[in-house]
């Protein structure tokens, strides 16, 4: 088995993170294990292992004849025999599998705002579906709503996971050794900094000695003001801590 995971870039975010982490981690689980990068590079680049075949294809539009073609060739030349795309890369990887219907697909849905399902948009989805193998939903919403909108021959909850290494964090974090609270989670509504920064509170009143660090990416947007200003208002700067995105951050204690 000769595996290609195929996602649109590699900026800090939970699928791309995934995606990364099935490359590496399936080295030495399967006969080839490749990773393509269809739209961006970015910081997690770093973290791809060299056994990993690489290809990024700097994809220019929705349909990019010169991108189909060149990820066509790296895919008959390394014999792969499974695409597992992740997100919106689904359609790059549907419009391969009907070029080389041997392949297996399979579809992993990270989508991030499974609360609004309804406001979904699924008509070209729903068309694709009808090629995936398999559908992997990183919760049970998703997986219900896959069963139920989508044509896929079977469907899974597959939670997503951590991967411990043994990079050190080369900038300090504050506070007091044993005494931290880590949250891996870029500011966007759906992580729900707000509802932590409360419950936090509450611990600080009893612990003081405690800190809490926020690391993810700060899109600047309504949201990002409103974490911000709660934990000005709040008086907790002396406590919480944001890091924005960091590289490595895999050894914190």
């Amino acid at each position: 088995m000769r595996v290609l995971q195929l996602i649109d870039s590699l900026e800090a975010g939970g699928a791309e993170r995934v995606a990364v982490n099935y490359a590496n981690g399936l080295i030495s689980q399967v006969d080839g294990s490749y990773l393509c990068v269809t739209r961006a590079e970015g910081l997690l680049k770093a973290s791809v292992n060299k056994a990993v075949g690489y290809l990024f294809l700097n994809k220019k539009a929705t349909i990019d004849v010169s991108a189909i073609w060149r990820l066509y060739r790296f895919i008959k030349k390394e014999n792969i025999t499974v695409i597992h795309a992740h997100s919106s890369s689904y359609f790059l990887a549907t419009l391969i599998t009907i070029l080389i219907p041997k392949l297996k697909l399979v579809w992993h849905d990270h989508y991030g705002k499974s609360e609004f399902l309804e406001q979904r948009p699924k008509r070209i989805l729903q068309y694709c579906s009808k090629y995936f193998d398999h559908i992997f939903s990183v919760n049970s919403k998703l997986k219900d709503w896959a069963s139920s909108q989508l044509k896929a021959k079977t469907v899974s909850y597959l939670a997503n996971y951590a991967v411990v290494g043994d990079t050190v964090l080369s900038t300090r974090l504050k506070g007091t050794e044993g005494k931290r609270i880590v949250c891996l989670a870029n500011l966007r509504p759906q992580k729900d900094h707000l509802n932590l920064l409360k419950a936090f509170k509450l611990v600080a009143k009893k612990n003081p000695e405690w800190t809490l660090h926020l690391i993810g990416k700060d899109f600047e947007d309504d949201y990002s003001k409103q974490v911000f200003e709660y934990i000005k208002s709040e008086t907790l700067e002396g406590y919480v801590f944001f890091m924005g995105v960091v590289q490595m951050f895999l050894q914190y204690f």
